[in-house]
């Protein structure tokens, strides 16, 4: 057992710091309030596409002020291993007009990048 818990630090100690920054447009779709919980973006997803398994990496929720268009929606997370090249995507999720989970397509908003061992990166998802 402590073996294993020192293999999980020590990975985690390698991890790349990873900036990713989007932009998002709530015009056509609003962000979930108080006073709309359907037909809205709940918050978004950040996930590891690479091969197709949307591994999810960390969930970031919507801005203060989320209305119109927002630029530099942005986190910052640790990733690695699996260093190389890694598809990451951005995914809205939120609700429809009936109140079920949704989710943008993952494909739509993605980088692919390099991660090495404890490198910092800042990618822009487009």
């Amino acid at each position: 057992m402590i073996v294993l818990s020192w293999g999980a630090l020590h990975l985690k100690i390698f991890a790349a710091t990873v900036r990713a920054n989007w932009t998002y447009d709530y015009a056509s779709e609003p962000a979930c309030s108080a006073t709309r919980s359907r037909d809205c973006i709940d918050h978004f997803e950040v996930l590891d596409i690479t091969n197709k398994d949307f591994v999810l990496i960390t969930i970031v929720s919507n801005p203060n002020q989320a209305t119109g268009k927002v630029d530099n929606i942005s986190t910052t997370f640790k990733y690695g291993p699996p260093f190389g090249s890694r598809t990451i995507s951005v995914v809205a999720a939120g609700k429809d007009p009936n109140g079920n989970r949704v989710t943008s397509n993952p494909y739509a908003a993605r980088a692919t990048i390099s991660i090495r061992p404890g490198a910092p990166i800042s990618i822009i998802v487009k």
